[in-house]
């Protein structure tokens, strides 16, 4: 853990270089980890998404419990179901959006279940100066907690950011085509509105494209540890 008090101004006017597009889906199942393949899936609609540094797709978010059904945290083969109310969130910069929206009605198979893109709506990046990434990959990290989050305030650093507070939570293993990567979520707190748009625009660690290090706003310092 990293934790150094700090006040931060309020606010902060959001700009519209970089937004969220997020996308109705119809999609009754897909695997718990799904990012590689959704990516894939997705480049072969859109083939520049690989070389764009920043697009990121979120994976899609599916809570740990509803309704008497609680996820287990089996990425490697886990089905779960998917409702009505699930999202798909492409991150991109402003002038690829029409691109990104041309995906809508459109259907491509994840891990062989189908997935069609249905209407999509378009968000600014939050100004919560608390924000997480529930996924982060940085090389040379996987043993050791304390080197992963000294890597991580070293590129954030490199950012311009001060980093006051910064918080682990579990790791995961994501299957990708070349094996496994460990991930860790990671929570930043207390920076300001700007240098949590900055973070959310640049994203942190590898594998941006394949949904790690996608930071989103985080009202709760307790849920890091909870996904």
């Amino acid at each position: 853990m990293f934790w150094n008090e700090e006040k931060k101004p309020e606010d902060t006017n959001i700009p519209d270089n970089v937004i969220d597009i997020s996308f109705k889906i119809n999609c009754k199942q897909v695997k718990l980890d799904h990012a590689w393949a959704l990516t894939d899936a997705i480049s072969h609609l859109l083939p520049w998404i690989k070389d764009d540094p920043q697009l990121a797709i979120h994976h899609i978010y599916i809570p740990q419990s509803g309704n008497g059904w609680v996820r287990s945290d089996d990425f490697a083969d886990e089905v779960v179901q998917l409702s009505r109310r699930t999202r798909l969130k492409i991150r991109v910069t402003k002038d690829k959006a029409a691109d990104i929206l041309s995906l809508s009605n459109q259907t491509i198979l994840v891990d062989g279940y189908p997935l069609t893109f249905g209407q999509a709506d378009q968000f600014l990046l939050s100004n919560l100066t608390t924000i997480v990434a529930r996924h982060v990959h940085i090389a040379g990290t996987d043993e050791s907690e304390e080197q992963f989050l000294q890597q991580a305030h070293q590129q954030i650093q490199s950012m311009g950011i001060r980093v006051r507070k910064m918080l682990c939570g579990k790791s995961h293993q994501l299957k990708t085509s070349d094996g496994f990567i460990t991930t860790r979520s990671l929570m930043i707190a207390d920076i300001t509105p700007e240098e949590s748009i900055l973070l959310q625009e640049k994203g942190l660690g590898l594998y941006y494209t394949y949904g790690c290090g996608i930071f989103i706003p985080q009202k709760s310092i307790t849920a890091v540890n909870s996904e």
